[in-house]
C-alpha cells in the first residue's frame, strides 16, 4: 500500500460517515413525514454503517510502523 493511500484513509472513512448520517437523517425526515415505519427502519442500518465507517480501525497495512 502506497503511504498516500494511508494519509487519506482516515479522512475518507469520516467523509463516507458523514454523508451516511446525512442519510440517515433523511430517512429519519421521509419516516417522520411520508413513510412512517419504512424509513425509520431503513435509518437504522444507515446509521449503523456510519457509526462503523466513523469507529473504524486503520488497515493493518498503514498501522506497521518501520
Amino acid at each position: 500500500m502506497k503511504s498516500i493511500d494511508c494519509l487519506v484513509e482516515r479522512p475518507a472513512n469520516i467523509g463516507v460517515a458523514v454523508a451516511l448520517m446525512t442519510m440517515g437523517m433523511g430517512l429519519v425526515v421521509i419516516g417522520l413525514t411520508v413513510l412512517p415505519v419504512l424509513g425509520i427502519f431503513l435509518s437504522i442500518p444507515v446509521f449503523f454503517a456510519a457509526l462503523a465507517f466513523l469507529f473504524a480501525s486503520r488497515s493493518p497495512e498503514c498501522s506497521i510502523r518501520s
